[in-house]
């Protein structure tokens, strides 16, 4: 089915998937147009389908490297400040709808 998609023999797309064929840049290229992914698609790392950037790439190679303990210690770090933030959000919300109410 797949080699049927990307209009290429099964054997050929079967030797790319496993590894003993190199995908080329040409190919790399033909498939994501075939698959109608972005352009570059294939050249980068993916997180729920959607392509992460370098700098969160190296965000998770340095928190793979954490132990356990430490990655609960970051995440629950993150979602602190995350909180945090989302109260000064609302504060602010807030503040503004009242002035605007105030000058009315």
């Amino acid at each position: 089915m797949l080699a049927q998609v990307l209009d290429r023999q099964t054997g050929y797309v079967s030797r790319c998937l496993s590894g003993e064929k190199p995908i080329g840049e040409v190919f790399a290229r033909h498939v994501e147009r075939a698959l109608h992914l972005p352009r570059y698609w294939l050249d980068g790392a993916h997180v729920d389908g959607r392509m992460i950037s370098a700098q969160q790439s190296a965000l998770l190679e340095r928190f793979d490297a954490l132990t356990p303990s430490q990655q609960r210690e970051v995440l629950e770090s993150l979602e602190q400040t995350r909180r945090r933030n989302q109260e000064i959000y609302e504060h602010l919300q807030r503040r503004a709808l009242q002035s605007a109410e105030d000058a009315a």
